[in-house]
């Protein structure tokens, strides 16, 4: 699955007049690309995701997805920063529940979203409920639930933002993990930009808000990537200057909201 934004704008009517969150947006994702985007806060990235995966519409632009399936629909997975685990259900049902949507029989919906946990290092905990786990773990179990039901297209929204930097490291290296099994294309909203550089196979910079494509960055460096060795420079080197991109939209953000 590949997909073409084109021309993507959107603004929402509020109390105070209308508020322009995006503007002009246009780029593609290639198949089974992971990209990473970064802006400032507030510059319409979330907004960005919620319009590729059908939840909100676009004031205006379009998006071309290719490889549809047969009955023209698009399967998306979405992980957001709140892992959205049902507090009533267990880590097994929690992983299945996509697929119980997608009517899969029980017997078969358990066995693929226990592959999938056992995969991400919570094979023991399947009878657990999300109370429980730590956030780091039920982040795994949103990660999980999010492969096994086999979207064409995974949407990711600051998933690991509240972490700490310890564990966003370990679920950082589980998710390429996962992905590079099962490669999907990938868009990853981030606030980190090491993060980005890391993750992506290339970096999409937006401006403050409304939200404008600034660059697209490409990442030229093998998997898996060595933050202690080799790769180091290399990373630093494109992390300082997507930096230098978003440097002035960051600093014009901070004196509009203060």
């Amino acid at each position: 699955m590949w997909f073409e934004c084109r021309n993507l704008s959107k603004t929402y009517r509020t109390r105070n007049g209308m508020i322009r969150a995006l503007e002009e947006g246009t780029f593609c994702v290639g198949e089974h690309e992971f990209l990473c985007i970064v802006g400032p806060s507030g510059c319409g990235k979330t907004t960005l995701l919620k319009i590729i995966a059908g939840l909100l519409q676009p004031s205006s632009g379009e998006i071309l997805f290719h490889d549809l399936e047969a009955n023209g629909s698009l399967r998306s997975a979405l992980v957001f920063q709140d892992h959205g685990l049902l507090p009533w259900r267990n880590v097994l049902d929690n992983t299945a529940f996509g697929l119980e949507m997608q009517r899969v029989g029980k017997a078969e919906r358990q066995a693929r979203a226990l592959a999938f946990l056992e995969k991400v290092g919570l094979g023991p905990f399947t009878r657990t409920y999300p109370h429980e786990l730590s956030m780091g773990m039920r982040q795994r179990v949103g990660i999980a639930r999010a492969f096994v039901s086999n979207p064409q297209i995974l949407l990711m929204d600051e998933p690991f933002g509240s972490l700490d930097s310890q564990t966003r490291q370990v679920l950082r290296e589980e998710l390429l993990k996962v992905w590079k099994e099962n490669r999907k294309s990938v868009v990853y909203v981030t606030h980190d930009i090491e993060e980005a550089v890391v993750l992506g196979d290339r970096v999409l910079v937006m401006t403050g808000r409304p939200g404008r494509l600034r660059a697209v960055i490409p990442v030229p460096l093998d998997r898996p990537r060595d933050l202690a060795a080799g790769d180091q420079p290399r990373i630093a080197e494109i992390k300082w200057k997507i930096w230098k991109m978003l440097e002035d939209e960051v600093r014009t953000s901070l004196r509009i909201s203060s």
